[in-house]
């Protein structure tokens, strides 16, 4: 059974939000299903991997204005999620999703693409290296939380 490669669509959503649940399960499905709607009507790009009508991975690429770590550019398309099913790895699959991402941007002109993996992730840090990504630093982000002033 061969795979297919495609833009994601709208009737992809609830099965895309899936596949982010098992990247990201920390999160909330229904925070999953927001985030989709978002990066759905944004400017970026999401490609979906789909094999015997099932959703088998994806790449979200998202286009951020603000200065990223180790560009040299901004805007900057960012690889914000991209994923292939346990069941779906080492076939070739994740780097069909990323040189779909990379011809999407170098087709709108830039020059730079950005990612991230979690600090402990070392099979994407691994990956990332692998399929021609430089580690450009490490950071460790912080959240304070304030109190709400009444007026």
């Amino acid at each position: 059974m061969q795979t297919t490669f495609r833009t994601a669509t709208a009737s992809d959503r609830q099965e895309w939000a899936a596949l982010r649940f098992e990247l990201w399960p920390d999160c909330s499905i229904e925070r999953h299903a927001l985030e989709v709607e978002q990066l759905s009507s944004s400017e970026g790009l999401v490609v979906v991997a789909e094999r015997g009508g099932e959703l088998v991975g994806f790449a979200e690429a998202s286009v951020r204005v603000d200065h990223v770590e180790g560009t040299r550019s901004a805007p900057v398309p960012y690889l914000e999620g991209w994923y292939v099913r346990h069941t779906h790895r080492r076939q070739g699959v994740g780097r069909n999703l990323l040189l779909l991402v990379e011809q999407w941007a170098q087709d709108c002109g830039y020059t730079e693409l950005v990612s991230d993996a979690e600090i402990e992730n070392h099979l994407s840090i691994q990956l990332h290296k692998h399929l021609g990504f430089s580690e450009v630093g490490r950071s460790v982000h912080f959240l304070r939380k304030l109190e709400t002033r009444k007026s």
